[in-house]
């Protein structure tokens, strides 16, 4: 009988590793629409166009942990909080481009 213990560290490796990789996701997700807010908050990119950078990029993160086999479940601490950050992205930019946001 093959005992699971052989492959516990295999598994923990991968799932670290997954964890890992689902973080830079997240993180250049964040940084798409921070990058564009930063022109926003200069006064070089509209509302409608910050809005749009804010859903994009959250849009991509679905794509790509799609694409990667995930379902956008958090595997780390990490991820859960840029998870949340991902959400106020998402819940505010599309907010905006619906007109239910005060910032308008």
């Amino acid at each position: 009988m093959i005992s699971s213990r052989a492959t516990e560290p295999q598994s923990k490796a991968a799932g670290a590793a997954a964890a890992a990789t689902q973080v830079d996701r997240m993180r250049a997700a964040v940084r798409k629409a921070v990058t564009v807010g930063l022109d926003f908050q200069r006064g070089k990119v509209d509302a409608d166009t910050m809005a749009h950078a804010m859903t994009g990029a959250v849009q991509d993160f679905v794509a790509q942990e799609k694409a990667a086999g995930g379902d956008g479940t958090p595997r780390s601490a990490e991820a859960r909080h840029l998870g949340e950050a991902l959400m106020e992205l998402n819940t505010c930019g599309s907010g905006f481009l619906a007109g239910r946001c005060g910032a308008d």
